[in-house]
């Protein structure tokens, strides 16, 4: 136990030496760190809320700010008037924004007659719970104060063609930002002549216009609420007005005229023109409708033709009328853009259904069509060949934090690029010959993969290397139905079955094989000493440093060192992403094999082995054992499910 206990000494040292926070503390005195502030607007109505960016703070938390605005208003009044506010931040991770909402205090204050301009500076005071921290300071501000704002509008972009969903570009004067209102598109009165001859009265319709960042400027959405999804030619008049968030509404430019067919939604062609199964499709056409079922529209896609397998004793299957696929979009992008993945669902009795369910061309037709309340109307459609080729497993190779911190006990941390890399290089040497990739983000071509997360501690307390915590229908993934596994966190349903619930890869155990320091553990190894002491601080090593790689006189021991950690990272995980493949394979006709997760009898340097038959030196690949491989069987099952190309 004294990994353990010298982490735990390191943390009360870091207790009894202060936090690394950037504050300077001398005695009771605490140094106040000056800031740079910007603020989002120079235009206030009743509604306004005041943004102060507080430049380079997001290592900061606030708790509040005191603001201050003092100077003169238009006239010569002198102001100086004081708000205690909330602090927001940026996202997660990004600067601090002091907020101040002018109808709590700052807009009575002005008192505005139509419209009033202060001048002056605003003064910020950032506290936390230790007191004030920060201050900045917003000289020669000028703000416009105005009572009243209407929305001039000079120029409505209306094409003579246009599709549901798209944007009409806005210019003029007087747009509202997201918080102070809505600016409003009115349709006093219009109508729609579709096709068939057939016409749809709009009267008294509001759409909101889109803040696209400046007073000048906004979009005008085609929205499928008013305009329908049917094509058809509209004409009629808009007014436009803004309404305050505190209810207040003025009128601005009317009698706006518009005039514009609203076009088929269409399918141009698919990129790439083949793609595996969870492989991501992207449909590239015009007129793609998000679904909105609490508005009551939508899309979905429908596909007809016939499909081929490649393997000629499965017979071809034939998709038309009644029998043609239905599939709704798995995500629009826009109205140009569908990401759509080679989908195949599983069956209640375990078997894969669908277009990626096996290898074989489809030929034939794929139709967009939108639906709203009063109907549907087909799209143009695309018609050509897609071929769907063997599956390809993604496998997305998660590094957590915990790594990072894991690699300084073991004095690694200014190495961690080659330890993660020597990780990929082992799953990926280890499924050679099989359709998998290993990749350290998050792929964007594939829309399932599995992840796997590698970390430092073993949540479960248990000093585990690794643990396989996905859960598919409460078994073995047979066949490797589900191409999503997530090898990581915590899963619910694994933990009430009765297992784990924690996956993943848990490097900071990798110390138990230390027979220095667990000498009463099983499987310890003098060689993992050996080639660690140079570089761990627990064996009393040096910590590798950024000058010493990869010239440095220690070259051979951190090479060393670099290899058994990242070695061992990558033997766990492979043999964890072994287990979310459905390993170890056992034919149907051995009793229990739905249940049977490690290979029975064991070999030498079988990777599905359980872990008490692989001894750390074939982890390790070190005095002449490993590296570990998949045995026949494991094998023949993988390239069965997952065949290369």
């Amino acid at each position: 136990m004294k990994f353990g206990l010298l982490k735990c000494l390191t943390c009360l040292l870091v207790l009894f030496t202060g936090c690394a926070s950037g504050d300077d503390l001398e005695g009771d005195a605490r140094s106040v760190r000056e800031f740079v502030i910007t603020v989002d607007r120079d235009l206030v109505v009743p509604s306004s809320t005041l943004n102060f960016q507080v430049l380079n703070s997001a290592d900061r938390a606030a708790s509040g700010a005191q603001v201050r605005f003092a100077g003169v208003l238009e006239g010569g009044e002198a102001i100086d008037e004081s708000f205690y506010v909330g602090v927001d931040r940026i996202g997660e991770k990004g600067d601090l924004v002091v907020q101040v909402r002018v109808f709590e205090g700052l807009f009575a204050a002005v008192s505005p007659q139509g419209t009033r301009r202060f001048t002056g500076t605003v003064a910020i005071e950032l506290d936390d719970a230790l007191g004030t921290f920060g201050q900045a300071y917003l000289e020669d501000t000028r703000l416009l104060f105005v009572s009243e704002l209407e929305p001039v509008v000079t120029d409505i972009d209306v094409p003579a063609s246009a599709h549901v969903f798209d944007d009409i570009n806005v210019s003029g004067s007087g747009m509202l930002m997201p918080d102070e209102g809505t600016t409003w598109a009115v349709l006093d009165s219009g109508e729609i002549i579709h096709e068939d001859g057939s016409v749809r009265q709009i009267t008294n319709a509001r759409i909101p216009v889109d803040w696209t960042g400046g007073r000048d400027s906004g979009e005008l959405k085609i929205s499928p609420e008013i305009f329908g999804v049917r094509v058809g030619r509209f004409r009629g008049n808009l007014r436009f007005e803004n309404q305050l968030r505190t209810g207040e509404l003025f009128l601005g430019t009317s009698g706006v005229p518009a005039d514009v067919t609203i076009q088929r939604s269409r399918i141009d062609d698919l990129d790439p023109p083949a793609g595996s199964r969870g492989q991501r499709i992207q449909i590239n056409g015009e007129g793609f409708l998000p679904d909105n079922k609490d508005r009551g529209y939508g899309m979905y896609l429908r596909f007809e033709g016939t499909f081929v397998p490649t393997n000629l004793e499965i017979s071809p299957k034939t998709y038309e009328g009644t029998s043609a696929v239905i599939r709704a979009p798995y995500r629009v992008v826009d109205g140009k853009q569908i990401d759509q993945p080679v989908w195949a669902d599983v069956t209640p009795n375990g078997q894969l259904s669908g277009l990626g369910a096996t290898p074989g061309r489809f030929t034939g037709r794929i139709t967009p069509v939108l639906y709203d309340v009063t109907g549907e109307e087909d799209g143009d459609e695309w018609t050509g060949i897609f071929d769907v080729q063997p599956t390809r497993q993604m496998v997305f190779v998660r590094f957590l934090p915990g790594f990072s911190r894991a690699l300084q006990n073991y004095g690694l941390a200014n190495v961690e690029t080659e330890v993660r890399a020597r990780v990929i290089f082992v799953l990926s040497r280890d499924y050679a010959g099989v359709n998998v990739g290993f990749v350290d983000k998050a792929p964007t071509d594939f829309i399932e993969f599995t992840t796997i997360e590698i970390g430092g501690p073993d949540p479960s307390g248990l000093l585990n290397f690794g643990y396989d915590n996905s859960f598919n229908d409460g078994g073995k993934d047979l066949g490797n139905l589900y191409l999503s596994d997530y090898l990581g966190g915590v899963n619910v349903h694994s933990q009430e079955a009765g297992y784990l619930p924690y996956g993943g890869v848990f490097i900071e155990s990798f110390v138990a094989f230390s027979a220095a320091l667990f000498p009463l553990n099983f499987g310890t190894s003098p060689s993992f000493d050996r080639i660690m002491k140079p570089v761990m601080p627990a064996l009393d090593g040096a910590p590798v440093s950024g000058e010493e790689w990869p010239e440095g006189p220690r070259q051979t021991a951190i090479e060393a060192a670099i290899n058994l950690i990242g070695t061992l990272a990558g033997h766990t995980a492979s043999h964890e992403v072994g287990h979310s493949f459905g390993l170890a394979y056992f034919p149907e006709s051995v009793e229990g094999y739905a249940e049977r997760f490690h290979n029975d009898p064991p070999g030498i340097n079988w990777l599905m082995d359980a872990g008490s038959d692989r001894p750390f030196e074939e982890r390790a690949e070190i005095d002449g054992m490993g590296p570990s491989a998949f045995n026949s069987a494991n094998k023949a099952y993988l390239e069965r499910i997952l065949p290369s190309p």
